[in-house]
This record gives structure tokens, C-alpha cells and sequence, in this order.
């Protein structure tokens, strides 16, 4: 008989491709996990891995077993997660990655209502680049995460919250910071203040093209790491940003958000977690996240 464990042991196999980091993932000895495989295969009668000395790589049969077992495993955890979650004590601790654009987005809501729901979960967040949390993710150092990149991993799903348009930030005495509206335009002769490509590569790429096209990437002047650096530059050089804000970011008095009618630039902000994760205050989260009104 297959037993869940060993469905596990499947999965984590198929994710890292490698014996000792596997069994290293599970907790379970090199031989430990080779024979949980040789159970499997036996039971299914099929070879599921190719093994070398180097490398373990799946067979058409394992990755088309894997799919399926993939699924099975996400609705039993969810399983899990409903009857966890009648009644109100689902305990552990469950650890976030949050990014910098998305920690002013939907999460706040999401992330406040699970800690009134679930009140014995302790919950821990790390704020850091959205490569960063998908990184991290995807290798299991957190649980999960909000950030504003797409997800290209077959251990990692995910799940779109939002898109923040990108604004501009002006300084309130400008006088631009008139105006309801500006446009691209209205920007030519301005000193910008853009966010640093090297920390906010999804950020800055697309803006970046835009503004070339326009020719108005020369014009900036200033590229701090941090959001809160960017809002400084703005006030007390009384330089122009462009930058998606979330509907919390908090400014201070002296700056203006304006919409920029023809940039047509949004950054789209998602949930992630492992597929294979056996926490259930995860699945919780994942179901609570599953009800937002942005995702129903």
C-alpha cells in the first residue's frame, strides 16, 4: 500500500531532482527515501526515475504521475485546513515573505483577518524583494509570501490579488501638483527620481521602456534601493517619482500622487506558496486568500 508519506517523498524527489537533498528535505536517510521509490515503483509497475550516479530525472510516467498526486495532495491538505478551521484551534506558526510593493496592498486585509481568525497561529514576516520571497519559497525558508512577480516554478502556485497602477509622485509645491492628471509630456525637462533597477528589476523594466521610448530615461537623477528614500527625494529635493504606490502606502504631507493618463503601466501583486506544503495554516491562509473579492 502507498501511504501518504510516501507520496511525499514522490514529490520532494520530483522537485529536487537529488537523493540527499530529498531525503535531507524529509528528514529520512538516503536508503530511507531509495526504498520508499522502489515501494512505488514497484506498486504502480513502472519506473519512475532515471538514475545515474550525477542526477535523478523523472520518466514521462513520473512526471505524469507527479501531476496528479500534486493535486491529490493540495485538495487533501484543504481537507485538512476545513476541518482545522471550524473551530478555532489551529495552532503553529506560519512565517511570510512580503515585498515591498505588495506589504501596502491587499496582504494587510488578508494578513489582519487571519490573525483574528486564527488567533494561536503565530505569525512571523519578512520583508524583502519579491525575488527574494519567491526564492525562498520555492526553497522552503518561508511558508509563504505576497510579492510582484510572476512565478515560472512547478513547486510554487500561485495566486493574482491586484494591480497597482504606477503614479507619479510629485512634490505638493510643485506646479505640476495642480493638476487632476499629468501625462508623459508633461515630464519632459523634469529631474526624476526612479527606484534602482538592481532592487526593483519588475519595477524598473517596464518603466524603463516606456520612458526610453519617450525619451525621458535620461532625465533621472536619483535611484534609491527603498521606497522611503524615494518619498525623501521628492520632498526635499523636490524631484518627480513614478512608482507603483498600494492603496496604503502612507505620504507624507508633502507629496502628491497623480495618475499619469497615457504610462498604461499597472504591477500585478501575487500570493505564492509551495504546492507540496504540509502546513496547515498555509492552507488556511490559502483558502482565506481564495475568497478575496479580487480572486472570487
Amino acid at each position: 500500500m502507498i501511504t501518504v508519506r510516501d507520496i511525499y517523498a514522490f514529490l520532494e524527489l520530483i522537485e529536487q531532482r537529488n537523493f540527499n537533498l530529498a531525503a535531507e528535505k524529509l528528514f529520512l536517510t538516503q536508503s530511507g527515501l531509495s526504498r520508499k521509490i522502489t515501494h512505488i515503483e514497484d506498486h504502480v509497475q513502472h519506473r519512475l526515475f532515471e538514475r545515474t550516479t550525477r542526477s535523478v530525472r523523472p520518466t514521462r510516467e513520473g512526471l505524469l504521475l507527479a501531476k496528479h498526486w500534486s493535486e491529490a495532495v493540495e485538495h487533501y491538505q484543504a481537507g485538512l485546513t476545513a476541518i482545522s478551521a471550524g473551530d478555532n484551534e489551529l495552532v503553529g506558526s506560519l512565517t511570510i515573505g512580503v515585498s515591498g510593493t505588495s506589504r501596502y496592498g491587499a496582504w494587510q486585509a488578508l494578513g489582519e483577518a487571519f490573525i483574528n481568525r486564527f488567533p494561536k497561529v503565530v505569525v512571523r514576516l519578512e520583508s524583502i524583494p519579491s525575488q527574494d520571497v519567491i526564492f525562498h519559497v520555492e526553497n522552503g525558508d518561508l511558508e509563504a509570501g505576497f510579492c510582484a512577480e510572476t512565478v515560472a516554478s512547478s513547486a510554487v502556485d500561485a495566486i493574482k490579488l491586484e494591480e497597482i497602477p504606477y503614479r507619479a509622485l510629485v512634490p505638493a509645491a510643485h506646479p505640476l501638483a495642480q493638476r487632476e492628471q499629468l501625462c508623459l509630456a508633461d515630464l519632459k525637462g523634469m529631474p526624476l527620481v526612479l527606484m534602482n533597477g538592481k532592487t526593483w528589476p519588475k519595477v524598473r523594466a517596464s518603466l524603463d521602456a516606456v520612458l526610453a521610448r519617450e525619451n525621458l530615461l535620461a532625465q533621472v537623477v536619483q535611484e534609491p534601493h527603498f521606497v522611503e528614500m524615494q518619498i525623501r527625494e521628492v520632498v526635499e529635493s523636490q524631484l518627480i517619482g513614478i512608482h507603483p504606490c498600494g492603496r496604503n502606502q502612507m505620504l507624507p504631507a508633502g507629496v502628491r500622487q497623480l495618475e499619469i493618463g497615457d504610462l498604461g503601466l499597472v504591477l500585478s501583486n501575487y500570493f505564492i506558496w509551495r504546492k507540496t506544503t504540509t502546513s496547515p495554516a498555509v492552507r488556511a491562509l490559502v483558502n482565506m486568500v481564495k475568497m478575496h473579492p479580487a480572486c472570487a
